[in-house]
């Protein structure tokens, strides 16, 4: 009976993958607080990502730029959690191929050892951008919880609370974990499988030369 462990790990990578690529390209990894923020400016709406941030004055109306600077004059916090983000993309992505060739029902590398490391090197991927993600996500928002109780203390005309990016970063982190140990870990001992040592009985050949008689002739 095939192992259906690596294919509920496998199925719950692809949502892990969605997630991460969300929460890469979401331009809401924090918004203004509409209740914290001064009256003067209720009704306007300011976000932020990891590549753009926009802010709408008039609804339906959105102003956006590139943070208006170069690359190298970014902040460096977010010059590597940008990094860190499109590393967990293309790991999950790899982790996914890895994974789907390491399936049973799949015919590639059938009967090898390639086939069990490449299922156990999907989940490490897997594993890896669940992590990599997590920790991004984790920086950014203490950073948000940070710049939160700053502006409060100076009267800030916007104080920006966790946007959706952030919620979507942690559950998928979360599920690519999950996806991950299941991957490497269903495949455990499955190696021995593929390149055993198998005996094979081999029946003792028959002599050509006639037995000797029991009683010697003098």
């Amino acid at each position: 009976m095939a192992n259906a462990c690596p294919g509920i790990g496998l199925a719950i990578g692809i949502v892990a993958t969605i997630g991460i690529i969300y929460t890469l390209a979401s331009k809401e990894w924090k918004r203004n607080s509409q209740v914290a923020s001064a009256n003067v400016n209720y009704g306007i709406y300011s976000y932020e990502g990891l590549w753009v941030r926009c802010t709408s004055p008039i609804p339906g109306q959105f102003q956006c730029d590139n943070y208006d600077t170069s690359f190298i004059a970014l902040p460096a916090d977010l010059t590597a959690q940008r990094a860190m983000m499109c590393i967990a993309a293309i790991m999950s992505v790899a982790g996914l191929i890895a994974g789907a060739l390491g399936l049973e029902c799949v015919r590639v590398m059938e009967g090898s050892k390639g086939k069990v490391w490449s299922g156990r090197g999907g989940g490490g991927a897997m594993m890896l951008a669940g992590v990599l993600t997590l920790a991004s996500v984790s920086w950014y928002a203490a950073g948000v919880v940070q710049e939160y109780y700053q502006q409060q203390l100076t009267n800030s005309a916007f104080l920006y609370e966790f946007g959706s990016a952030l919620y979507v970063g942690w559950i998928a982190s979360g599920l690519a974990i999950i996806s991950g140990i299941l991957l490497a870990c269903c495949t455990c001992g499955q190696e021995d499988d593929n390149d055993d040592y198998r005996y094979n009985y081999k029946p003792p050949q028959k002599s050509s030369q006639p037995p000797r008689s029991a009683t010697e002739y003098v």
